[in-house]
């Protein structure tokens, strides 16, 4: 791992971050020379990461916080949505890193850049008024010129709007899905939480899904396989408020399946309403189920009680969205 560090180089960074903040002037050539390099090496990190959850065993380790912070600036000013669609496995790794408790306390909530930060010609000339400015005073030249440099990152970041949901403009409907959710966390799951789930569906403005994990020949042990299922559960948590969901491990190590039973409101997939919720759905095939046919009664019951045949699938353990 430490050779994928010092491949990420700062003067890598540097060309590809400065001018995209306004702070330096390179050559056009010159930057994309260097992001063509970087997303190159990306791609090979990229690779590593199909199977793994973090660099280094299966838990969070140094490695993975000092790999995560070197790319920081380039998920923040370059690595814009079209560009992650090609690094899905390094986007995972990198939001599961700044999503731990002890990254955030440090960095706060990540952004990551919706489009390419572009240089700005008006911003460098206020930014090097500044600094020509501020240059005489010889006992303090470094603290004058970085609130200027830090109101250009402030400045120059993009926007995304987090405040809003992308449920608030659908019909509320009928299914309480709180209530549900607390029917199945403290009841008995076959006589009461899945009654309850039927007699208060409201198919007109909620669906049912079932996902498959499009890639099982890469899976190996089942913790990893695990992982796997935790990490998109932990991306996607502010989708928890409208969506529900039972995914099931099946077989054994070096010979298992992932599928799961999703509820959400709306009828298109859920996860194309933001951004932040695309790492992982690419990974699976998302099937509609009509929730008036007797094949989807029985198996939202297989999948909810983690009982039944599954369709001849061993069942190995199971994990719950809610």
């Amino acid at each position: 791992m430490a050779s994928i560090r010092r491949r990420i180089t700062f003067s890598q960074q540097s060309r590809i971050r400065l001018p995209s903040v306004s702070a330096a002037n390179f050559d056009k050539k010159t930057v994309e020379h260097y992001k063509n390099e970087l997303n190159g090496q990306l791609q090979v990190l990229d690779r590593v990461l199909v199977k793994k959850t973090y660099l280094v065993g299966e838990r969070l380790s140094l490695a993975d916080v000092s790999v995560a912070l070197d790319l920081l600036p380039a998920f923040q000013y370059v690595l814009d949505t079209n560009a992650r669609k090609s690094l899905v496995n390094v986007t995972r790794w990198f939001r599961t890193v700044v999503s731990q408790t002890a990254v955030k306390d440090v960095l706060g909530e990540v952004t990551l850049a919706t489009s390419v930060a572009q240089f700005n010609q008006a911003k460098f000339n206020e930014l090097s008024a500044k600094v020509a400015k501020s240059a005489p005073k010889a006992e303090k030249p470094k603290k004058e010129a970085k609130p200027a440099a830090a109101a250009a990152e402030e400045d120059d970041e993009p926007k995304e709007e987090k405040s809003k949901d992308p449920f608030a403009e659908m019909p509320k409907g009928t299914f309480n899905l709180d209530n549900f959710k607390r029917s199945y966390s403290n009841e008995d799951t076959a006589t009461k939480a899945i009654p309850h789930f039927w007699e208060n569906f409201d198919a007109e403005n909620w669906s049912i899904w079932k996902c498959e994990y499009k890639y099982p020949e890469d899976l190996t042990l089942t913790f990893m396989s695990c992982n796997l299922i935790n990490g998109m559960y932990q991306r996607l948590e502010k989708l928890k408020k409208n969506a529900f969901a039972s995914m099931c491990l099946f077989g054994t190590d070096n010979n298992s399946t992932i599928s799961g039973i999703w509820v959400w409101k709306g009828h298109n997939l859920a996860f194309e309403l933001s951004p932040d919720w695309q790492v992982d759905y690419e990974s699976y095939t998302w099937t509609k189920l009509d929730p008036k046919s007797e094949a989807t009664k029985k198996e939202v019951h297989e999948y909810f009680m983690w009982e039944g045949d599954f369709g001849g699938k061993k069942f190995n353990q199971g994990k719950i969205f809610k």
